[in-house]
């Protein structure tokens, strides 16, 4: 009964402390008093870069819960991609809406560069426009009207009896693709805590990997059916992303990234509250408020434009050319085009779907391995090992397939085909993504993951277009030597990613802006004592004597 009616006494005082500390908050926050907020900025900068991921996930739950929602919803951009591809590689597909050729059904050439090629061309112009709606209506309403599109357009795929339909309902959920690979990114990186930064990125990478894998499993299923839902059955778990993720989006919490610049810092905390106890939401925004007024001091002006100008052309190169060099790598090729390689080389067709559930699978064990090493070994030795590694693979894929009639090079070439998804996603399949979130700009971030999508499905849209021409029997019929060309591209890159790649892993946003405006050399980025890391362990050790000068003066003195 004393405890009872002792805790009952003491809790209206803690109520009330409570209540002064966030009213004392949001009195800094209405007032912006820089000089508290950077103090709580560097403190709380040197409590993430302690903490580990499951620490941090458990400190952070609803944040990483949103994180996750994110992760579904790139689950369906990964899904379509691949669903939107493999459709030309079902028999029945093929019949229902190609022709007759030499004892088989094809579909033409122009038809199957404009399915794989057309709706990236889609992806890459609708990112670039929604980059744009996004910073004037937010991340999410703009996801939502997205979601609300996608599910007709779904509808349209599914039902179409002629090429035409077919593609008109690829085209407008292609566009909807575009809204979410750009702004899930966006999102992710802006209201993901340090100590998690690399993982969510990460996972939306995974996110990448795992629709393919489905789409896979559904379509070993279904291909051999003798009716239309041998291709339809294909499009119907897209349903089940699109459906869920619109009964979600609308209660999501804004970024309060976008708040921020637009100067409605209330709003920003309210939406971080929603991410984060009220504690945590004040130190958050103190980082956010603290790294976008640093950055004001040196740009005032968000366009494309800037991308490109003196103080950022570094970053945005190096960005770019990761995702450039995921299409030129060979990844368009081995995923759209390997189960057709299993068929040219021998494979039955359900054997084919088979090793390509294998491939998918080795995806995503690279992403999930790369978890793992990606924060201990650091983000520029897994880009030179991976680039590497797929450079070798390339040369052997390319003169194992030399030897067309031999059926053991054409199984090796498989095999080593199939080992390609492994390595690709340990390296250069997610790093861009982490990269994109670490390295550009705070007030840059949405329009240059906008110009990292375009350049990189750009691309993607040039190898649809093209590798029917290079690989169909009825063309050039190149088989695996097209793989010589993604060699020596890979080859090349090896050396550019030396001299451009840094190590961000650990690094707050405070601290890579500091890096680049000093021009540290990249091969000291690792072991770099910053300004901003001192800063955070002197606000830190300050912070915590203060917090021990009050314990010590609050203890109740001994009658």
């Amino acid at each position: 009964m004393a405890t009872t009616e002792a805790m009952k006494n003491e809790s209206p005082a803690e109520d009330t402390t409570v209540q002064q500390t966030e009213e004392h908050q949001l009195a800094s926050v209405k007032s912006f008093d820089f000089d508290q907020l950077e103090a709580a900025a560097h403190a709380q900068q040197k409590i993430e870069h302690e903490l580990t991921r499951w620490q941090a996930i458990k400190a952070y739950p609803k944040a990483s819960a949103w994180i996750l929602f994110m992760v579904w919803l790139m689950i369906l951009v990964g899904y379509e991609g691949q669903a939107g591809s493999i459709v030309v590689s079902i028999p029945q597909f093929r019949q229902d809406f190609g022709h007759w050729y030499e004892d088989q059904y094809v579909l033409e050439t122009k038809w199957q560069s404009a399915i794989s090629g057309a709706p990236l061309a889609a992806i890459a112009f609708s990112s670039m426009t929604s980059s744009w709606f996004a910073d004037r209506f937010g991340r999410k309403w703009i996801i939502v009207a997205g979601l609300v599109v996608s599910v007709p357009s779904i509808a349209i795929e599914f039902v179409a009896t002629t090429i035409n339909v077919f593609m008109a309902g690829k085209m407008v959920n292609a566009l909807c693709l575009g809204i979410f690979s750009t702004m899930a990114i966006s999102y992710v990186s802006e209201v993901s805590p340090l100590a998690l930064r690399g993982l969510a990125a990460g996972a939306c990478s995974l996110s990448l990997c795992i629709g393919p894998f489905i789409c896979y499993l559904i379509n070993n299923k279904t291909a051999t059916y003798t009716s239309r839902m041998a291709y339809r059955g294909v499009f119907i778990p897209q349903w089940v992303f699109s459906v869920s993720c619109l009964f979600f989006a609308p209660f999501m919490p804004e970024s309060p990234y976008y708040f921020i610049r637009k100067d409605r810092n209330e709003d920003a905390l309210k939406s971080l509250k929603r991410l984060y106890t009220p504690t945590q939401a004040y130190q958050q925004f103190a980082i956010m408020k603290v790294t976008y007024e640093e950055l004001k001091l040196i740009t005032q002006s968000s366009t494309y434009l800037d991308c490109f100008k003196k103080k950022d052309i570094k970053r945005t190169f190096t960005i770019l050319f990761a995702f450039f060099m995921q299409p030129m790598s060979g990844v368009t090729f081995i995923s759209s085009y390997s189960t057709y390689y299993f068929q040219y080389a021998g494979w039955s067709t359900q054997r084919s779907y088979q090793l390509s559930c294998g491939g998918q699978a080795l995806s995503i064990t690279g992403v999930i391995t790369s978890w793992f090493i990606i924060d201990r070994f650091g983000r520029r030795p897994l880009m030179l090992y991976g680039i590497t590694a797929l450079t070798v693979l390339n040369l052997i894929v390319a003169c194992a397939g030399l030897s067309e009639n031999n059926y053991g090079a054409m199984v090796a070439a498989s095999a080593f085909m199939v080992m390609y998804n492994f390595f690709y996603n340990l390296g250069i399949g997610p790093l861009p993504y982490i990269m994109a979130t670490e390295v550009s700009s705070v007030s840059l971030r949405a329009k240059t993951m906008a110009l990292a999508t375009l350049t990189n499905y750009a691309f993607q849209c040039m190898w649809s277009f093209v590798l029917p021409y290079m690989f169909n029997a009825d063309q050039a019929d190149m088989g695996s030597k097209i793989n010589f060309i993604f060699t020596g591209m890979s080859f090349l890159s090896i050396f550019v990613f030396y001299f451009i790649q840094p190590e961000t892993a650990g690094r707050s946003f405070e601290e890579i802006d500091e890096l680049y405006d000093k021009n540290i050399p990249l091969k000291e980025w690792k072991l770099y004592k910053t300004q901003k890391q001192q800063d955070s362990d002197r606000f830190y050790d300050d912070l915590k004597q203060e917090v021990s000068h009050v314990e010590y003066n609050s203890e109740p003195e001994v009658a």
